[in-house]
């Protein structure tokens, strides 16, 4: 009877158990813009779902940390269409920004240029908020970074 109530025991242990072990999701980090380790910008590949994520800290705020994101999938070549979109724009700022619109959120690329030196900046909004995230101004040779063109 002993050896029954133990089994009992142990086998509704595993039946109903809560915590189970999951694979580790596989990403990789494309570039990343850290200035002595305080992010800024950076991007990370998911090569299993074939997305890549932009993670910035909002520039809005220069006494806290708020983290922002957005995600797309690199269907069509969008990674690399994006990289020409911005490269083209720092060699010929537009006047007015360009919007993107992602499945869940809107992006804007907006260009200044100062002393012989053109910046871009990623402004970011999900669905049709009012609500917009920035991300540092970068230079060709941080975007360059970014994108992982200068390994």
């Amino acid at each position: 009877m002993n050896k029954l109530f133990y089994l009992l025991i142990l086998l509704s242990s595993f039946t109903f158990a809560q915590i189970k072990v999951v694979d580790p999701v596989k990403k990789e980090t494309i570039g990343e813009i850290a200035p002595m380790g305080q992010l800024h910008i950076k991007v990370v590949k998911y090569p299993d779902t074939n997305e890549y994520t932009f993670i910035y800290s909002d520039a809005k705020f220069t006494k806290i940390t708020d983290l922002k994101s957005f995600t797309f999938k690199d269907e069509d070549n969008a990674f690399e269409n994006l990289y020409k979109m911005i490269i083209d724009g720092l060699a010929n700022p537009p006047k007015e920004s360009i919007m993107l619109e992602l499945p869940d959120s809107f992006i804007w690329l907006d260009y200044v240029k100062a002393l012989g030196t053109s910046n871009v900046r990623i402004g970011h909004s999900v669905g049709k908020s009012d609500v917009i995230g920035y991300s540092v101004w970068l230079t060709k040779k941080k975007v360059d970074k970014l994108f992982g063109k200068n390994k």
